[in-house]
């Protein structure tokens, strides 16, 4: 008889439902793992090698290739596909802005289309510096398949809410964040030339292809925008946001002495 975790990821690989979150590779399960998530447990093919750690206390089960692939429906897993439950802190943006220092700089993503984008944002959030990642409710989910796929393990190492955009504003203006968002138009300034507010900073990133809503845009302090070749449209979300950290963080270094 096949353990209740195992029924359940049968079901979240098919269709991923909150507040479940499928784990594909070891990476992944110890990614989760180092970062005290609840890990249901854990399917491994009977020819891989890997092993939990003693101290996680997880449920391995080894089943045949064949099973495994049956299950897991793709390769990506590579002989270890796991099941976690996201963090009861998930939905609680006000309580970790609280806990954000005064000079804190994150990103904000009201309403991405793409997984995969948001997942390359959580790695480049990650990669350059940002204390944490934001996504509305209204866009695609951090905790998809794709997105922890593509966040190369940044999902477990960084604070990570999703929420109601008007809630996250309101949390937002609360914290006392200086909001920059990215668009063009009259009011965009362009990056190369940006003096970046003091204190906290959020960096609000729009979807491709419209950018941020007039809601977004409005709510916003400044507007960035980076510079493109002739006949080019723009950067999507994963490429703005690399860009823009890397230089608000390096402008911000500079100010404090440390660039």
């Amino acid at each position: 008889m096949e353990t209740a975790w195992l029924e359940v990821l049968r079901v979240q690989i098919r269709q991923r439902r909150d507040p479940w979150v499928v784990l594909e590779g070891r990476h992944s399960v110890e990614g989760a793992l180092g970062g005290w998530w609840d890990v249901a447990g854990v399917l491994a093919g009977e020819e891989c090698a890997w092993e939990p750690p003693d101290w996680s206390g997880l449920d391995l089960l080894r089943r045949p290739r064949e099973e495994l692939e049956d299950i897991a429906g793709d390769a990506f897993h590579r002989g270890v596909v796991g099941l976690a439950r996201q963090p009861e802190e998930t939905g609680d943006v006000a309580s970790l802005l609280v806990e954000l220092p005064g000079d804190a700089l994150i990103v904000v993503c009201p309403m991405l289309a793409d997984a995969a984008h948001a997942g390359a944002v959580l790695r480049n959030a990650a990669a350059l510096g940002a204390g944490a990642v934001i996504f509305g409710a209204e866009g695609v989910s951090p905790f998809e398949r794709e997105s922890v796929r593509a966040s190369d393990g940044a999902l477990f190492r960084l604070p990570v809410r999703v929420a109601d955009g008007g809630q996250v504003l309101r949390c937002l203006k609360a914290g006392g964040f200086s909001l920059v968002g990215t668009g063009c138009g009259e009011r965009a300034a362009e990056v190369a030339g940006y003096d970046p507010p003091e204190g906290r900073v959020a960096l609000v990133i729009g979807p491709e292809p419209d950018g941020l809503s007039s809601f977004w845009q409005a709510a916003c302090d400044d507007i960035l925008k980076i510079p493109m070749a002739s006949g080019m449209g723009s950067l999507n979300a994963v490429a703005a946001s690399a860009v823009l950290l890397w230089e608000i963080g390096r402008r911000r270094g500079q100010e404090s002495g440390d660039g």
